[in-house]
């Protein structure tokens, strides 16, 4: 127990067994840091992981051709949900990279005083959290101009949690439930009245996340009030606190008024307010000096507002209160659940014939067809793989919508594939994006980008070589060349194929298990 100031008492308690209730399997994650580590597999090289230095300013992104950010996963900055990764800050990002023509990385960092200490370590370029500036912050990192504001508010239960959960759809009646391993959640008795206002905390105890912006506030607060005011701050979201609130684990939690109201629009036993402090800006983090990376966010923050991008979003991820509750009640809502798709055990078992990581499978199988069996293209590509007619009864495949018959013949075919290029891509990890574009465009069009690139002194065994010869065979002077047998190809198609599969992975293995 340490003491702030009068009548404020902060207790070191780390209370996340009793608040972190989740529907099914949570991803794993390092206790000492709160990194998400990615399972070893086929991935591509990693400035992912984030023991590895990401660089320094804009120069040096666009040099590597990659934007690390470190962010959380939560409610509405970065998840998954049905194979895709979304968010707020994950979809400004990833329209910030795209204008910049880099690489949206994202390395997942639970622990909040974990995000800082990797940003100055230099093992990102930006911190991208629903963060607040804090005085403490802003000597060590440099804050972008504000994405919006929000205001702290009290939250607090109006019913007991036996009454209001009976009123909650039943998977999140489920998932406020204590599993078998947790403590016995402790019984609090529901106030007979309802705290409406600040000063009607005294002799109260709030649980906030440990270093949340609030508890300056907070001191403030108790230097007005008649009574002692406890403020335990705990390793945990936001939103495993409002949830605790809501079944009673915990008393009052203070909160972002726009994340409050959204968990608010389920919990119907929460009562949200009073408003305990002055909006705040939220916005990201960059090293200090990384003038010209924070000159561009701004920029770039700028123009999208005025353009009316950042309206667009938060109405989504902020305002849109039905779209929240689907995803929340959802199976596939996958960095809760750990589900991707209803044939993640299909893609499990086959998978290990061609000695990929089921997830690499699964992020193919979501870009052919979004995991819909029934799904045909305008050339009649059909099924999960989207496999063509004439390929398919190659491969003893009779009906192309079945999913293990469309999974097993596509593997086939993997598996065809990679003996083909085995012969002379010996590196595994090379030798994967040449198999992803056959897949795509076939054989013959990359072999024809080989060629070019063996012609005008490139490495033919090298992806980011022939990935660019690959692009100029939609060129006459190209596809007209001597060297090319296969003619026209519309090369953009298999290189964002490639990128596209590869980088989805990514966000597969830092939220779904190998199991």
């Amino acid at each position: 127990m340490r003491v702030l100031v009068p009548r404020v008492t902060v207790l070191a308690a780390i209370a996340a067994a009793a608040l972190a209730c989740s529907r099914s399997k949570a991803p794993s994650g390092d206790d000492s840091t709160g990194v998400l580590q990615p399972t070893p597999g086929l991935a591509r090289t990693d400035a992912a992981h984030a023991g590895e230095v990401a660089g320094h300013d804009l120069p040096e992104i666009k040099w590597r051709d990659t934007l690390t950010v470190l962010m959380p996963y939560n409610s509405t900055t970065y998840f998954l949900y049905k194979g895709e990764p979304m968010g707020y800050e994950y979809e400004l990002l990833k329209a910030f990279a795209q204008a910049h023509h880099v690489v949206l990385k994202v390395v997942a960092i639970q622990k909040r005083d974990s995000l800082m200490r990797f940003l100055l370590a230099g093992r990102g370029d930006l911190v991208a959290a629903r963060l607040i500036p804090m005085e403490e912050d802003t000597g060590r990192v440099a804050f972008t101009r504000p994405l919006y504001h929000t205001e702290p508010v009290l939250v607090q239960r109006g019913a007991p949690p036996a009454v209001a959960e009976r009123a909650l759809p039943k998977s999140v009646d489920t998932a406020l439930k204590a599993g078998p391993a947790e403590p016995p959640t402790p019984t609090i008795n529901v106030r007979a009245r309802l705290v409406q206002r600040p000063s009607e905390l005294a002799g109260q105890r709030v649980t906030v996340q440990k270093k949340a912006p609030y508890v300056p506030t907070l001191i403030e607060l108790a230097d007005s009030l008649t009574g002692d005011l406890q403020v335990v701050e705990v390793d945990s979201s936001a939103e495993a606190l409002i949830r605790g609130v809501a079944r009673g684990a915990i008393q009052y939690t203070v909160a972002e008024g726009n994340v409050a109201e959204l968990q608010g629009s389920v919990y119907k036993n929460l009562v949200i307010r009073p408003v305990i402090g002055a909006s705040k800006p939220v916005a990201w983090a960059v090293r200090r000096e990384a003038r010209q990376l924070r000159d561009s966010l701004n920029r770039w923050i700028g123009d999208e507002k005025t353009r009316g991008v950042l309206d667009r979003l938060y109405k989504k991820y902020f305002i849109d209160a039905r779209g929240f509750q689907t995803r929340l009640e959802s199976r596939y809502l996958t960095s809760t659940t750990g589900t991707l798709s209803p044939y993640d055990e299909l893609l499990r078992r086959y998978a290990p014939q061609i000695g990929w990581d089921w997830r690499l499978l699964g992020s193919q199988a979501y870009q052919e067809s979004r995991f819909n069996p029934r799904a045909r293209s305008w050339a009649g590509a059909t099924g999960l793989l989207q496999l063509m007619p004439s390929t398919a009864r190659s491969l003893g495949v009779r009906v192309l919508t079945d999913p293990e018959q469309n999974v097993r013949g596509a593997v086939k075919y993997l598996q065809d594939l990679e003996r083909h290029w085995a012969k002379n891509v010996a590196d595994s990890t090379e030798r994967l994006k040449f198999v992803l574009a056959s897949f795509n465009a076939g054989t013959g069009h990359v072999e024809d980008a080989q060629r070019l690139a063996e012609k005008h002194g490139d490495d033919p065994l090298k992806w980011a070589q022939v990935s660019y010869w690959l692009l100029q065979l939609s060129k006459t002077e190209y596809y007209d060349d001597p060297v090319v047998k296969y003619g026209f190809c519309r090369g953009m198609e298999p290189v964002a194929y490639v990128t596209v599969i590869l980088d989805r992975f990514d966000h597969y293995r830092q939220f779904v298990t190998t199991a």
